[in-house]
């Protein structure tokens, strides 16, 4: 079966493979770059730590992209249920003695010496879910009634994953829930409640919750360099590099700002490496990669052989699409920090080998489409 798919280069869409593994390999160079100071200086004193562990995540997730290339779609509507209670329980587990605490936030699990992120899986699973749910009950997406469990299990998602606290995933996971409902035909008037909603919410905590964690985030962003040793410190540090980058960068492996000014450079603020190292040329070139990747996807989506490949093929896009602009937000200052990686090439297992799966199911549904023809 791998010999035949591999031997006929039409039955899937190329240019997706040829851009993920890109990337993949873009993102290994750079949390290498940008780690290997501190784990050097703060850490275990192995500066090949973080590429070591990059280079098996994305070991495991080429297999996972590969597998999932030759399932069948069709498959994940078969086991929704099971897709979905399978994470709810990853995330209610996050609130046992598996959860894992980090800088006060409780968003992993440990399992043996392996840790995974959950709501990542979430995001997944809320994808394939919705699309299958939609896609047996064609008809329920104009019924307030219909819509009802999705409405239901979406606030159940963001009630589990807000509590860690973890605001924004919580966010891109309800956006995905409902960016799918309105691809498959939602009214409109729906998507305006509940952006009303989300807008209430936000005012809500700008109003009455003033002394919180949240707060802080919404606020600062607007002037990080105000509390610029606080809450605003790693957006300001993340600006600083940016303008050290320049146009054309300082050279790759010559950021400064990686030298234990920003924490964890190699998370979800290396492209404030990525702009300080390869300057606005290099991200000018990684975004319209990441567009065209985003464009091949929904291009997918269009030409998908019947409606549940085109609803999972728009949310995996979305999905991407939700990330790389929020990230690039967050690092350039234009919106709130969150806790949101850069797809591909931000350090962190559980989410490199869930987009990389995700690209893979997204690349069978080319294939059951015909490919690039």
């Amino acid at each position: 079966m791998n010999n035949n798919l591999l031997s006929k280069k039409g039955e899937f869409d190329f240019i997706i493979m040829l851009l993920v593994l890109g990337f993949v390999v873009f993102g290994i160079v750079m949390v290498f770059s940008a780690s290997y100071y501190s784990t050097m200086n703060v850490g275990d004193g192995d500066p090949y730590y973080y590429l070591r562990k990059q280079c098996t995540f994305a070991a495991i997730g080429l297999v996972g992209m590969l597998a999932c290339m030759h399932i069948d779609y069709h498959i994940y509507g078969r086991f929704q249920i099971p897709i979905l209670f399978g994470s709810l329980i990853l995330l209610i587990l996050v609130f046992t003695d598996f959860g894992v605490t980090v800088n006060s936030a409780t968003r992993w699990i440990e399992i043996g010496h392996t840790r995974i992120t959950p709501s990542e899986f979430a995001k997944l699973a809320a994808i394939l879910f919705t699309s299958s749910y939609i896609y047996n009950k064609p008809n329920k997406i104009r019924e307030f009634r219909g819509m009802l469990p999705l409405f239901l299990i979406m606030i159940f998602y963001a009630l589990l994953i807000i509590v860690q606290p973890n605001l924004s995933t919580a966010i891109v996971v309800c956006a995905l829930i409902i960016g799918i409902m309105f691809v498959a035909g939602m009214n409109s008037g729906y998507l305006l409640i509940l952006t009303g909603i989300l807008s209430a919410g936000i005012t809500y905590i700008l109003m009455f919750k003033q002394d919180t964690h949240w707060y802080f985030r919404l606020t600062n962003w607007v002037d990080p360099f105000e509390n610029r040793l606080g809450e605003g410190y790693q957006v300001s540090q993340s600006l600083i590099a940016l303008g050290n980058g320049g146009i054309f960068g300082r050279g790759l492996g010559n950021s400064v700002t990686k030298y234990l000014y920003l924490p964890e450079p190699q998370n979800d603020f290396i492209m404030a490496i990525i702009g300080e190292e390869l300057g606005f040329t290099g991200i000018i070139i990684i975004m319209m990669l990441y567009i065209i990747l985003i464009y091949k996807g929904f291009k997918v989506a269009l030409k998908a052989s019947d409606k549940l490949g085109m609803l999972i093929a728009s949310g995996i896009t979305m999905m991407l699409a939700f990330q790389v602009i929020i990230n690039v937000a967050v690092v350039t200052a234009s919106m709130p920090a969150t806790g949101i990686t850069l797809p591909f090439i931000s350090y962190g297992g559980t989410s490199l080998i869930i987009f990389m799966i995700s690209m893979g199911i997204l690349l069978n549904i080319s294939k059951k489409s015909g490919g690039k023809k």
